[in-house]
Parts: C-alpha cells; sequence; structure tokens
C-alpha cells in the first residue's frame, strides 16, 4: 500500500505524522510525506531513520504551506490554496497513493483537496484532529475527507455525520519506551536535582521565556536543589542563557531538541504550552504539568485541551492573561506555582499517575490500521 501523508508546518503536526509513517514502515507499506520548507521540518526530518527495505521507504517532498490570513487577504489566500491543491494533485498523480492522510494546518488541507481532484483513482481520504477544538484547515478538509480521526472523544462533534474514530495522537516511536535512564547526566545535568522541562512547543514561546526569566530571582533560594532544562526556540535562546547564568541556575537551554526523550525523562515538572503533540507526550512520560495554553489559538483549543488535563488532575492550568503587566510581577506568579509543586511530592505522584492515564499508547498503530481499511478498499475498488 502506498500512503501520502501530510504533516508539515508546526511540531503539532509533524511529530504526530510522523510516528504514523513509522508505523505504516513497520507493517512494509510505501510512505511519501509532505512537508513545508521550513526550517523545523528540515531539522526534524534530518533524524528519521532509514530503512533498509526499498519497498518500505519514507520519502519527503516539500510542498508550499498556505496560511489564512483574514478575509482582507482572502483573494490571495484563495490563489495561494489553489496553486498549492494543483501541486499536491500532481505529486497524486507522481506517486499514486492508496490513501492520503492529512495532519491538520495549511500543509495538509491541499493535500485533502487534491486528492479528490485527483479522484478518478479513487484515493482515500482522511484526516487526524489531535485538539479538542479543530482547527480552520481541518473544518474545511473534514468536509472532503471520507474519514476523520480524533486525538479526543470531545473533537467528534466538529464534523457532523462524518465517519469519525477517536485513535489518540500519535507519538513517535522513540518516545513510546518509557524514561531513559541516565537522562539528566547525558543531557550534563546534576542526577540528584528536581528538574524543570520548560517547552513552549516546538517552535518555542516567548511570553513563557520571559515569564521563566522573571521567576528565576523568585527561585533563588533553591539555586543549589533545582535546575532547568528548557528549549526557546531560536530567536530566545541567547536571552535565556543569560538569564540562568546571571541568576547562578544550572540549566540546558536549547533552541530545538530532536531527543525529547531525554527532556521528559529527566523533567520532575514541565512547562508547557498545552498543544495536543505536547500534551500527548507529557501524558506518555507521566509527568506533572504547568501548562500555559497559547491565548490567540485558534478556536482557544489550546485552553480546551489543557482544561481536559486539569480535569483530570494532570495539570495545572495558568492563564497567561494572569502573567501581568510587569516582568517582577509575571514572574513571581508563576514561580508560586512552581514552588508549590516542587513542594508537594505526594501531589506530583497523583498527577503523574493520572497523566499516565489519558495516554493512548497505541494511537499511531489505531490510525495505520484504519489507513490499511482504506487502502484495502481502494485497492480492491
Amino acid at each position: 500500500m502506498k500512503v501520502m501523508i501530510a504533516c508539515g508546518g508546526t511540531g503539532g503536526h509533524l511529530f504526530p505524522g510522523l510516528a504514523v509513517a513509522e508505523a505504516l514502515q513497520a507493517r512494509r507499506h510505501r510512505v511519501r510525506l509532505l512537508v513545508s520548507e521550513k526550517a523545523i521540518d528540515q531539522t526534524a526530518l534530518a533524524a528519521l531513520p532509514e530503512s533498509s527495505d526499498s519497498s518500505a521507504r519514507i520519502t519527503v517532498e516539500a510542498v508550499p504551506a498556505v496560511g489564512y490570513e483574514g478575509s482582507r487577504r482572502l483573494i490571495r489566500f484563495c490563489i495561494r490554496l489553489a496553486r498549492a491543491t494543483r501541486g499536491c494533485a500532481a505529486a497524486c498523480d507522481e506517486f499514486e497513493p492508496d490513501v492520503v492522510l492529512g495532519m491538520g494546518g495549511f500543509t495538509s488541507a491541499p493535500a485533502v483537496f487534491g486528492a479528490r481532484w485527483n479522484r478518478k483513482r479513487g484515493t482515500a481520504t482522511l484526516i487526524h484532529e489531535s485538539n479538542a477544538v479543530p482547527g480552520k484547515a481541518n473544518r474545511w478538509a473534514g468536509r472532503f475527507a471520507d474519514h476523520v480521526a480524533v486525538g479526543l472523544a470531545d473533537c467528534a462533534r466538529f464534523f457532523g455525520d462524518k465517519p469519525v474514530t477517536v485513535t489518540g495522537t500519535p507519538v513517535r516511536a522513540a518516545l513510546c519506551h518509557g524514561k531513559v535512564a541516565g537522562a539528566r547526566a547525558r543531557l550534563g545535568l546534576e542526577t540528584s536535582r528536581l528538574t524543570v522541562l520548560v517547552v513552549g512547543g516546538s517552535q518555542g514561546a516567548h511570553a513563557i521565556n520571559e515569564a521563566v526569566a522573571g521567576a528565576l530571582p523568585w527561585l533563588d533560594g533553591r539555586k543549589s536543589a533545582l535546575q532547568f532544562v528548557h528549549l526557546t526556540g531560536t530567536r530566545d535562546e541567547p536571552f535565556m542563557r543569560e538569564s540562568y547564568e546571571k541568576n547562578g541556575f544550572q540549566a540546558k537551554v536549547m533552541s530545538f531538541c530532536d531527543e525529547m526523550e531525554l527532556a521528559y525523562s529527566a523533567a520532575d515538572v514541565v512547562v508547557a504550552r498545552s498543544g495536543a503533540s505536547t500534551l500527548t507526550e507529557i501524558a506518555a512520560f507521566g509527568l506533572p504539568a504547568v501548562l500555559i495554553p497559547y491565548p490567540h489559538a485558534a478556536g482557544n483549543h489550546q485552553w480546551h485541551n489543557a482544561r481536559a488535563f486539569g480535569r483530570a488532575g494532570a495539570a495545572r492550568l495558568f492563564d497567561q492573561a494572569r502573567f501581568g503587566d510587569r516582568p517582577a510581577e509575571r514572574g513571581e506568579r508563576l514561580a508560586d506555582v512552581i514552588t508549590g509543586l516542587l513542594d508537594d511530592e505526594a501531589g506530583r505522584a497523583k498527577m503523574a499517575e493520572a497523566a499516565r492515564s489519558l495516554a493512548v499508547e497505541d494511537a499511531a498503530a489505531r490510525i495505520a490500521t484504519l489507513l490499511e481499511q482504506y487502502g484495502e478498499q481502494t485497492t480492491t475498488g
């Protein structure tokens, strides 16, 4: 079977797509990934393992990402979407997939539209939505897809009468094997200190970085017992590195990490955005979390994602609007939340158990099976 997976643009779309590709590759299917030309995509793909089986290799093609910029630029958007759709239809002509899977975002919507355009081959189309509230691209693409897979059951209601399967959100194979022994030492950290992981998504989060920098003076009394792993994004790496050094904290500061299993394995507490992919990984490692939803996410979906974790007892929610206007105020409030968790070992253990209960360990396999079902129909139809 040949499967085309459109998954580029952000880590939240890319990494689950890679997880499905790995599951399909293990089943000896051919996979073509459609990704964006963004640096995040190219960096992540560089770590993609190669298969010695030529019939089950994962190939990659870069396509334009088409972002919706509001009604005032609607004509420009429509022109770009039409061009991207034609390009994806051409890719379908060349690769001849049995199934096309869109993982969300404006890289994947043209792939679903292009496959429909190329319907004479009978190519099946599916989408996967990780979040509790679907984004614009998946709302549109869902109207044309044959089937919808969702990470959270709450999301099914947005797709009307369309066939929906709750699969969970896939995580990469490297993150499915539990905590890595010696992770702190491999990151150059002390093995006995409490460790806070800060991650704002695949490209960092400036507001979280500023808040953590502001919190460090309020955590001054914990220098000898506390350390950080901080994924900053490219822009803020120098700023955060200087902040930790100035305040005397030990920290492993990285713009991006292609071995997230080490970062999660080293952590006692995570401070993070609440994109679905990040939450899925937090659940897989059973980590208590302080979640700071991105306030401008489409449909406020990060808040809905975070609320699901909060209801389960797996996370403390921290509204970015509560950061306040002054850096000192923002830092003090975040430091209070972090301190409360670090001082409550029993509470952290309960949160960790709650997080693990939200993990769907076989999500990639579930989606792969769904794709096989549709691929078989295409082949025999």
